[in-house]
């Protein structure tokens, strides 16, 4: 790919993987590019390996000043067509970031003819959506675009000879695999095992349980802390219930149906035209007839208060929902968000 390319090469590769950011680099080096690195985030972890290299014995990485392009020349057709720009971020943001930078974001990364875009960065579970959609947002434009396919890139993830070398070298007492799914951490304890730490000493955690060690020791006993999802919405953070969240995905499928019916707070008799109005529900149109029968049934559920005025009127709302929701269903299909209104005067 780095052959073939006649224009500025642009790569998006995770962070935190400094395997692929070395290989990267070299092949920088080797067809005589610049190389900039451009971490969106300021928390960039790619960046700080650069950094860190000034602190330590042997670098990590070794860029030579030749080989580094200047990030303010980006953008810049005369300047910056030898650039190799490494996009690199964190798993759940990268993908989020070239969409930004292909919607117009970010002019500098504007793509245009004669660039290459290599993907670099595995789609990790819970960002296909996101993922599917740069890809395929990355075709419609007149970059030449490169895929590379999860099983042509090595896991970020240690293997099972790298957990054994670890051990190997640590020879721990005590084994705690941490980050990941539950059987990930049943089929790690297996290699702990096998490298002869006992069965005992190796500990599986679910979320919200603790563990504690005392003087070199594991306490047998676990505290336990209740996990619960937290929801975010806007400014709030944690004051949106599971019952909300139901109704807005009811609303968001099926709509909402409100029904309101007046009444003499004497007789009980009703008084005043009942109103129906719907949102997001059926087409008035063609579905007249299901609204008037949903305003018949409520009518026959609150006509009951005149015979036994000692009725609860929650109960009347109640009914009302119960007998409409039952008819929406069984004429439309749909579900709605119901709210049965009875006003006495």
């Amino acid at each position: 790919m780095f052959e073939d390319a006649s224009g500025r090469i642009n790569i998006s590769s995770y962070a935190q993987n400094v395997f692929r950011t070395k290989e990267i680099v070299e092949l920088t080096k080797k067809y005589h590019r610049q190389i900039v690195f451009y971490g969106r985030d300021k928390y960039d972890q790619t960046n700080s390996i650069i950094r860190l290299e000034k602190t330590t014995r042997e670098p990590v990485i070794t860029v030579p000043s030749k080989y580094l392009g200047k990030k303010e020349n980006v953008g810049i057709p005369a300047k910056d067509s030898n650039y190799v720009i490494l996009l690199s971020g964190a798993p759940n943001t990268i993908y989020s970031d070239i969409c930004d930078i292909l919607d117009g974001g970010d002019e500098l990364l504007k793509i245009r003819e004669g660039d290459t875009f290599i993907v670099a960065s595995p789609v990790l579970p819970g960002t296909e959506k996101i993922a599917n959609k740069a890809q395929n947002d990355l075709f419609r434009t007149p970059a030449d675009v490169h895929i590379l396919k999860n099983k042509e890139l090595p896991s970020m993830h240690a293997s099972i000879e790298d957990i054994k070398v670890f051990i190997q070298l640590f020879n721990p007492k005590y084994y705690v695999p941490i980050k990941g799914e539950y059987r990930r951490f049943v089929a790690n304890a297996h290699i702990a095992n096998e490298m002869g730490i006992d069965n005992d000493n190796i500990v599986i955690l679910d979320n919200g349980e603790k563990c504690t060690f005392e003087n070199g020791q594991l306490d047998e006993n676990r505290e336990v802390i209740e996990i619960e999802d937290v929801m975010i919405d806007g400014i709030g953070v944690g004051d949106v219930g599971e019952k909300v969240i139901d109704d807005r995905i009811q609303l968001s499928n099926d709509g909402i149906v409100v029904v309101g019916v007046t009444i003499d707070s004497r007789t009980k008799e009703i008084i005043a035209q009942t109103d129906c109005q719907t949102r997001g529900f059926v087409y008035l149109k063609d579905s007249g007839y299901v609204i008037k029968e949903i305003i018949n049934i409520c009518e026959g559920v609150v006509s009951k208060l005149k015979d036994d005025p000692q009725m609860d009127v929650q109960d009347i709302r109640n009914e009302m929902k119960e007998l409409s929701m039952r008819y929406i269903m069984k004429e439309t299909g749909k579900k709605p968000v119901f709210i049965g209104v009875v006003v006495e005067i």
